[in-house]
């Protein structure tokens, strides 16, 4: 009902609007002094025309017209306007991380005093004896209660991990029991690793 009746409403008005061109329409044709209804056909055919024509020439001004749309898509890609920020596709690729290179270090003082060692990487794994080192991969802590051997370091990256191999010392992970059974355990973020009664501090240098 409310749409029929805004109908009507706007039907009225229309209405009016028509009495009122035509009768504005007559008022010319009596002020040019035109003959009858020949001169109103004459006034609104003139009227109809100019209507017609001036939509035209709006519309071919608008269509021609630079906007700023037309700018923004002629720029080259990844350039920026005022107020429009650039897309992510445009900006660069963040540079890629450095890979860590810095050695492990296990440091502490054993019965035969005070235990240095460091994991460069160099090699895939170390071993973790109390005998003397004889080889590359053999880390020497001399100690009645470490074994020969005593456990296994892995170097992965930034990773570091360890393996117990059963011997009585037992080896531990900032308190925690380690053992065999448990296979190799990633220790990079432990702070210290016992391995028999000697305490070693796990850092990075």
């Amino acid at each position: 009902m409310e749409i029929l009746g805004l109908l009507g409403l706007s039907g009225a008005f229309g209405l009016i609007g028509l009495v009122l061109a035509g009768w504005m329409a007559w008022r010319i044709v009596e002020k040019t002094g035109l003959p009858g209804w020949a001169g109103l056909g004459a006034v609104l055919l003139t009227l109809t025309g100019v209507g017609m024509i001036v939509p035209v020439i709006l519309l071919w001004i608008f269509a021609f017209m630079r906007w700023p749309r037309d700018e923004m898509a002629g720029a080259p890609a990844g350039a920026s306007s005022p107020g429009r920020p650039v897309s992510p596709a445009a900006l660069p690729p963040p540079p890629a991380a450095l890979a860590d290179r810095r050695a492990w270090r296990l440091s502490g003082l054993s019965a035969a005093g005070p235990v240095a060692l460091s994991m460069d990487g160099a090699l895939p794994a170390y071993v973790l004896t109390s005998a003397a080192a004889q080889q590359a991969n053999e880390l020497s802590v001399p100690d009645p209660t470490v074994g020969q051997p005593h456990a296994r370091l892995f170097v992965s990256g930034g990773r570091l991990g360890l393996e117990d191999l059963g011997t009585p010392g037992g080896t531990r992970i900032d308190g925690a029991r380690l053992l065999p059974e448990h296979g190799p355990r990633d220790i990079s973020a432990a702070r210290v690793i016992h391995v028999g009664t000697v305490e070693l501090a796990l850092s990075r240098a």
